[in-house]
């Protein structure tokens, strides 16, 4: 079976721009499955569900999970791979959290499934599998101090996620654009409008995509 991992970014991003009715249409079209780990649902549910502001965002996703269009997991061990990403970077001899247990469990699940993607909207991840030099030039910056790699725990880390493919919630946006289910809900007719009005969206609500490439998904529209 076809599956798509989400981590709980991702869904953050659709809940809050209120697309995620969105991913049945999506679902059933691709006749596959939209999958998470229980740490993203610990997230994006249980917890939100006992505040007050992000409550109706943790109903709607809870929603989709009732109706099976998104698949929980449950029993995924990320314990080596949450410490090899924690420890791979160093400053002032203390080992740099770069990322939580809750996206971790999604990366582990999506190469047990050997899933076709795997969604995720935040930064730091995305460019501690796809460009961790990157990663060690921002953090950096951002803590204006040397950082040192681990380059043997980035080795492992990279041949782990060597066949893995990293997607955002706009890229999957502009997959529901083409097959024209964002254009059931609104009158506009003019693709490259819709694609504008839901890329800024999720920009504004959570996804990291600069502006550029943002102009260059809308001048893909016809």
């Amino acid at each position: 079976m076809k599956v798509v991992v989400f981590d709980s970014s991702s869904l953050i991003s659709l809940a809050m721009n209120n697309l995620l009715w969105t991913l049945r249409k999506l679902r059933e079209g691709w006749n596959g499955e939209f999958a998470m780990p229980n740490a993203v649902k610990e997230e994006v549910v249980d917890k939100p569900l006992l505040t007050k502001k992000y409550k109706l965002e943790a109903i709607n996703i809870e929603d989709a999970i009732a109706h099976h269009d998104l698949s929980v997991y449950s029993g995924i061990d990320s314990k080596a791979m949450l410490d090899l990403l924690n420890t791979m970077y160093r400053a002032k001899n203390q080992n740099i959290i770069i990322v939580q247990q809750a996206e971790v469990e999604a990366l582990v699940l999506t190469v047990q499934k050997n899933a076709d993607a795997y969604v995720v909207d935040e930064r730091t991840m995305r460019l501690a599998i796809e460009d961790p030099m990157r990663l060690h030039q921002i953090l950096e910056g951002k803590l204006h101090t040397n950082i040192h790699v681990d380059k043997e725990k980035m080795r492992i880390v990279q041949e782990f996620v060597k066949q893995l493919k990293i997607i955002r919630s706009t890229e999957l946006m502009m997959v529901a654009l083409e097959k024209g289910i964002l254009q059931e809900y609104t009158h506009v007719s003019q693709k490259k409008e819709v694609a504008e009005a839901v890329l800024w969206g999720l920009r504004l609500r959570g996804c990291s995509i600069s502006t550029e490439e943002i102009e260059e998904l809308i001048r893909e529209e016809r």
